[in-house]
């Protein structure tokens, strides 16, 4: 992929004299900067990707460069050293430790909601999975069950409840607290949800109410349930505090950038970065509490609902979407509960997302100032570019197939 090298040229010709953008134009010798914020490498790549760009700047910087030269490469080199501190654990500790805890699990019955439960086993937790469907809630169970390391003091549970109903979500959480031993789940991930594509004066209004109902509102219900039975302040009395409870939303980079042709979807989505943001922001309030608020924002993903997806997407949105090269789920869930164990709190799973998620950041709490700045930086000379390209293509789409069809009132 040769995005971080078109970055790249945008800025050696906005800051960087003639004559020394002249000496980055040809660009191979920096091939190794896509690995410095790539969240998919792995530690012998990114050593190997380090030696060969000191290998690529040394030349530059024993033959008098100047100061701005100086300064951008000192900037890269810093960049790949805070990065590759963070990425891989040194000097910090496990931020989402789970083992012996007890995680909720929606829409887990299939796709990213049961890798991650398989995953959240193999770390050691207690599993709950909710989502409506009672035989791929059993099946999905007995994979999680499968995946435990203590089978003698993991416990696993489903529930089949519709999310979409805020008294359901109540009953859910008052079941597990019971199962549970009369105290609340000490992780809640929400992943219930489809995606049902089109165009937004095609799709039938009830497709879109029922489009927020199923991705926001399952989410929104859940966090409502958990979050009055989390945010309650620590008496005195109590002599070890809580270790921190862990809400995560899934959303998707279609709340960063949105796609034609997802118009059903993507308002669901940017509403649950809206609410994640700002309870990020209201659970301070609630001072003696220990609750984080996480948001994953994959791309695709290889499951079930991911297949029906492709059968009903316009052709205009493949088009679009070329650069996404779906995951599977038990990668998606990897990398995100990495990502938690960092304690990051706007989570992507490549390196396209990282790129979609600088260039909308705006008020949302970052990751990291350096690697979240550096990458804004980069996305927002890209999209200059990209945001016209998408609409262009729309437009010669339109021009190519017709305006589509639409019944008469």
């Amino acid at each position: 992929m040769r995005l971080p090298f078109y970055l790249l040229s945008c800025i050696s010709t906005l800051i960087v004299p003639d004559q020394e953008a002249a000496a980055l134009a040809p660009l191979p010798r920096l091939e190794a900067l896509p690995h410095l914020i790539n969240p998919l490498v792995s530690l012998p790549q990114l050593l190997s990707s380090f030696s060969s760009l000191m290998h690529s700047l040394l030349p530059i910087i024993s033959y008098n460069a100047s100061p701005t030269t100086l300064g951008i490469y000192t900037i890269l080199c810093g960049l790949f050293l805070y990065t590759a501190s963070k990425m891989f654990g040194f000097g910090s500790r496990n931020q989402f430790v789970v083992a012996g805890r007890t995680a909720v699990i929606t829409g887990g019955s299939e796709g990213m909601g049961k890798a991650v439960a398989c995953q959240l086993s193999e770390k050691g937790a207690n599993i709950v999975l909710v989502a409506r469907t009672v035989s791929k809630l059993q099946e999905a169970l007995e994979a999680a069950k499968g995946s435990a390391t203590h089978t003698d003091r993991q416990r696993f549970h489903y529930i089949s409840a519709d999310l979409t109903d805020a008294a359901e979500c109540d009953r859910v959480m008052a079941e597990v607290t019971e199962w549970n031993d009369g105290q609340a789940p000490d992780i809640v991930w929400c992943c219930a949800g489809y995606c049902n594509p089109g165009f937004f004066a095609e799709t039938p209004v009830q497709t879109l109410r029922d489009q927020m109902d199923t991705v926001y509102w399952t989410a929104a219900n859940t966090a409502h349930a958990i979050l009055r039975r989390w945010l309650v302040p620590i008496s005195p009395s109590q002599q070890m505090p809580l270790p921190p409870r862990h809400l995560i939303f899934t959303c998707s980079t279609l709340a960063f950038v949105p796609i034609a042709g997802y118009a059903p979807y993507s308002p669901a989505k940017a509403a649950i970065r809206s609410l994640s943001d700002t309870l990020s922001q209201e659970i301070e309030i609630y001072n003696a509490t220990d609750v984080k608020v996480h948001t994953v924002f994959p791309m695709g993903i290889l499951s079930p609902g991911f297949d029906n997806e492709q059968k009903l997407k316009p052709e205009l949105t493949k088009k679009l979407e070329a650069a996404d090269k779906p995951q599977t789920p038990r990668e998606v869930a990897s990398i995100a509960i990495k990502a938690l164990e960092r304690g990051e709190y706007m989570i992507t799973t490549m390196f396209v997302g990282d790129v979609m998620k600088g260039s909308a950041l705006g008020g949302s709490q970052r990751n990291s100032f350096i690697r979240d700045t550096f990458t804004g930086w980069l996305s927002n000379l890209l999209f200059l570019h990209v945001s016209p390209d998408l609409r262009r293509q729309a437009w010669h789409w339109g021009e190519k197939h017709g305006v589509p069809s639409r019944p008469r009132a």
